[in-house]
């Protein structure tokens, strides 16, 4: 799950970077840039399967919790945790970038004048300090828009309060324990669209209530092969049009997949632990720092008119999905990899704190 998450983590990068420096499709008789422009399709798709993957952990890790005895104080600081070491910081590198391609260096793209439909944002209402505060509270999307032009950030307020709602549910539900919350459940019949995401997410729950409702099934290899041409024939017809559904489809195709795989003890494929350990270190800084980079980038290499879609446009995509890549392994060696110091530090200074507690992943 580790190497998928890498996977997906670049797909939606390099979905974003060729928007922002390639121009809009075209018929072209080159196998390649054709290729690039399908593949580009797919960034919001993999946003949606990380859903899945986000629904199975967390519910592991509540379920989990649940049965040792659940405290919502040591649950939200793993998750604050977990987010803020990440986005506080992403959001300042960010906010950074922004300023410099949009105040000093007055690149067209910022200005929206290139016509790339992935940077939408108006920077004169998202560069604001009431944007960086709704952002830090995860109202992004929802109340103020993401901060500057760091449009996928969206999906974390999303994943911040499927977070509370899960175990809320959980809570009531199974256990009949409602709490504080569940208002926050409000929020989902004011915005349909994070509540459809919900329905995604917890396609990721359901893979984990599967797979302790049948610990000892043993399926045939050849399951995850029927298991993901339906995944991909899911993710294919979800380009032909906007359903309205298909995101949801996706994610419980995706989640089928997934417990073919677990129930059918694929081998492991040593040329994949380069990615899951990317996957596990840096994917969420990937994520999180990617657009204001790629934007900059681009921005100052395209001026007010796109790349045509060649060996130039290419290079450039290549050399650009590179540097993020890169950047965000460093930025994640001094983000991601000190949340445990984190966790304990809030612990501590939490009312009956403690420190030093293994959280569940």
């Amino acid at each position: 799950m580790d190497a998928m998450r890498a996977v997906f983590a670049v797909t939606v990068a390099f979905g974003h970077l060729w928007g922002l420096l390639v121009e809009d499709y075209r018929p072209t008789a080159s196998l390649l840039v054709r290729a690039g422009y399908f593949l580009a399709g797919f960034a919001h798709s993999a946003v949606i399967l990380f859903f899945v993957l986000s629904g199975y952990w967390i519910a592991r890790s509540v379920t989990g919790r649940i049965e040792r005895g659940w405290r919502w104080d040591d649950y939200l600081i793993d998750r604050v945790a977990r987010l803020g070491i990440v986005l506080v910081p992403a959001l300042l590198l960010g906010g950074l970038l922004d300023w410099i391609g949009y105040h000093l260096l007055e690149l067209p793209t910022y200005y929206g004048l290139t016509g790339a439909w992935v940077f939408s944002q108006d920077l004169s209402q998202s560069l604001t300090w009431r944007a960086l505060v709704g952002n830090l509270l995860f109202l992004q999307h929802l109340i103020v828009p993401p901060f500057g032009s760091n449009g996928p950030l969206w999906s974390l307020a999303f994943e911040f309060w499927y977070y509370l709602w899960f175990p809320a549910l959980w809570l009531a539900l199974r256990y009949r324990r409602p709490g504080i919350a569940l208002v926050s459940l409000g929020i989902a019949f004011a915005n349909p669209e994070i509540a459809l995401g919900f329905l995604s997410w917890l396609c990721g729950a359901a893979l984990l209530g599967a797979e302790r409702r049948w610990p000892d099934l043993r399926l045939a290899r050849w399951t995850p092969v029927a298991a993901g041409l339906l995944l991909l024939a899911a993710l294919l017809w979800g380009r032909t049009g906007d359903f309205g559904v298909e995101d949801p489809i996706e994610a419980a195709s995706f989640a089928l997949f997934l417990f073919t795989l677990l129930r059918s003890d694929p081998p492991r494929l040593a040329a994949l632990r380069p990615l899951a350990s990317y996957g596990a270190q840096a994917s969420f800084s990937l994520y999180a720092i990617h657009f204001p980079l790629m934007a900059l980038a681009a921005g100052w290499i395209v001026g007010d008119t796109r790349l045509a879609p060649g060996g130039e446009a290419g290079l450039a995509v290549v050399a650009i999905l590179v540097l993020a890549v890169a950047t965000a392994w460093l930025f994640a060696a001094q983000t991601e990899a000190r949340t445990g110091m984190l966790r304990n530090w809030l612990r501590r200074r939490a009312p009956g704190g403690r420190a030093g507690d293994p959280p569940p992943r």
